[in-house]
């Protein structure tokens, strides 16, 4: 109770005010509607004037060109018939009177004979620019305005008149105008309408009796009251297309006229508003906003924290508005569950299906492997059966990279110092005396420190790695203390201060402490890989991006290796480190 008081005290000062401005506003509304009501019609006028002066800009280039054309019958029908397919609709018909009365120069239909015509004769004796208007055109068989232009040969002699149509148009009214609000029609000279925005039979009911358009514009009456066919007071207002050929009419209701079939005197609305307004007010503010925002609210909030939709329903009746926003926050948030449910689902069988391609490669690469072995056996000469061993031990490193692929977690990402443990043993477990030139294996050594990598980086440095092992495998001699060993090292630099990776670096060093390698030919002195495994370190190195040199420092020989790391994209992370929903 209390807040209905306090709302109709507050509304009273409002309403008095409210009356006071519908008076006022009734006034000024009034005079608005007369100004647009002119505008309205001197606008159509413009356009149509448009159309006309654009009609005759056609008829003087056609008259200019027309003694040329007129020689050949056919050739002119060609080009009239043109120039009204360009118009965009805009012409109905083009064609040339010559004095003869017969038009045979026309852009459609036969050839017709206006030596009679009382407008033609007159038009022959007096040359001059004019238009006409007709409620039925001679050709198109509908209400036209034409514009004829007269022709002229090179000595001055009168040819003839080119002639072109346009035909009255149905008028479009502004956007924010009805048809209850104004009718507009272009009537000819005698006031029949040529165009209206709807049927002319029902514009001609709405012209005055007696209307003469020619002499309101002579005598400067724009705008006057009559009553029109059917005994009602109506506004009108006159503007001139083509003087004494063509006008644009606009007619409205009179204000008492409209007025008539209202119940209400304008003024009573405001008063009726304040009693509604203190009646609807009290209820519909927590009803139909307060409340359902509160619980639009809370539902918005549950969603984003569990990304569920609540269970809690919406009021039953709300207003459009926001069950338009609940419709669209239930629609949005369904889409947004399948969305994440259908990445879910497509990253996980990305996954799985690269695994299994990883785990087919490393099963083929052992078989691979396998029969090597059985070769290897076969082998009746050392060198050929040291070659096989090498490319063994090389197709076991690469199963043992796509095995670390299809176990990680992530297929975007390889745990790449221990992929090179795992390398490192394995080439260790598979060579023997015959590769080493001594009875036992040398030291080994790994220095790596943790670090991640894309598959597509992982791979060629790990083969780097498994050629440089072998190489020092193969090569390595005892130092001064009698010690052979083989020291791996992977360190990774600091990054920019822009967040770009730092260079990773890969050793492989070897105890070198003679010039040649056991067994080796005099003369012979080891310094770089020769051969097969010269060229596969330059080409990994390539393919990384990268650095890479070899040669001894001392009693110690150095492979290294230097490249960027590449950053990881949102999809190397994979759907374990994917970035969770808010």
């Amino acid at each position: 109770m209390r807040l209905a008081i306090l709302l109709s005290l507050a509304l009273v000062p409002l309403g008095v005010i409210a009356f006071e401005q519908t008076r006022r506003l009734e006034a000024e509304l009034e005079r608005v509607r007369d100004l647009n009501f002119h505008a309205i019609t001197a606008e159509i006028a413009r356009r149509e004037a448009a159309a006309a002066e654009q009609t005759l800009g056609a008829a003087r280039a056609l008259a200019a060109t027309m003694p040329t054309l007129a020689r050949d019958t056919e050739s002119c029908r060609k080009t009239l018939r043109s120039v009204v397919e360009r118009s965009e609709r805009l012409f109905s018909f083009a064609g040339f009177l010559p004095q003869a009365g017969v038009m045979r120069c026309i852009s459609a239909g036969e050839a017709r004979d206006l030596s009679d015509h009382a407008e033609f004769e007159r038009a022959l004796q007096e040359p001059r620019v004019f238009a006409t208007s007709s409620q039925r055109g001679e050709m198109s068989k509908a209400p036209v305005i034409s514009v004829h232009y007269p022709v002229f040969g090179d000595g001055g002699q009168m040819l003839g008149y080119v002639s072109v149509s346009i035909t009255a148009r149905d008028i479009e009214l502004p956007g924010d105008v009805t048809e209850n609000d104004i009718a507009l029609a272009v009537v000819d000279e005698t006031g029949r309408p040529l165009g209206a925005i709807g049927p002319i039979e029902e514009t001609s009911a709405l012209m005055p009796a007696d209307f003469d358009p020619r002499d309101l514009a002579q005598r400067g009456r724009g705008a006057f009251t009559a009553e029109d066919g059917e005994g009602r007071r109506r506004d009108y207002a006159v503007e001139p297309i083509i003087d004494g050929v063509a006008y644009a009419v606009g007619t409205r209701p009179t204000p008492a006229e409209a007025a008539s079939g209202l119940t209400l005197w304008p003024a009573a609305y405001p008063v009726l508003m304040w009693l509604a307004s203190v009646v609807l007010i009290f209820g519909v503010i927590e009803s139909s906003l307060i409340g359902p925002v509160r619980t639009l609210g809370s539902r918005i909030r549950h969603f984003g924290r569990t990304r569920e939709l609540p269970r809690w329903p919406m009021p039953r009746r709300l207003p459009s508005e926001l069950a338009l926003v609940e419709e669209t926050f239930a629609d949005m948030a369904e889409r947004l569950q399948r969305d994440e449910q259908r990445l879910i689902d497509a990253v996980h069988e990305q996954e799985v299906l690269l695994k299994e391609v990883h785990h087919r490669v490393k099963n083929n690469l052992q078989i691979i492997s396998s029969m090597i072995n059985l070769q290897v056996r076969a082998a009746n000469e050392p060198e050929t059966e040291r070659a096989l061993e090498r490319i063994n031990r090389r197709i076991a490193s690469l199963a043992t990279v796509h095995r670390r692929l299809y176990q990680s977690s992530s297929v975007g990402q390889v745990e790449f110092d221990s992929l090179l443990r795992d390398v490192v043993s394995t080439l260790v477990a598979t060579a023997g005396p015959e590769g080493s030139g001594a009875r036992s294996l040398p030291e080994i050594d790994t220095t790596l420190a943790p670090l991640r990598m894309t598959p597509d980086q992982s791979l060629p440095a790990t083969m780097f790695v498994v050629e440089a092992v072998t190489n020092a495998l193969k090569y390595a001699t005892p130092d001064r203390r009698g010690r052979r060993w083989i020291r791996v090292t992977l360190e990774e630099e600091a990054g920019d201060d822009d967040g770009t990776p730092g260079r990773v670096l890969l050793r492989v060093e070897n105890s070198a402490g003679h010039d040649a390698p056991p067994g080796a030919p005099p003369g012979v002195r080891r310094t770089t890989p020769e051969g097969l495994g010269r060229r596969l370190i330059a080409g990994f190195a390539r393919q990384l991006g990268g650095t890479q040199a070899s040669g001894r420092e001392g009693d110690t020989f150095v492979a290294w290796l230097a490249f960027r790391r590449r950053p990881f994209s949102a999809a190397d992370l994979g759907r374990d480190e994917a970035p969770k929903p808010a």
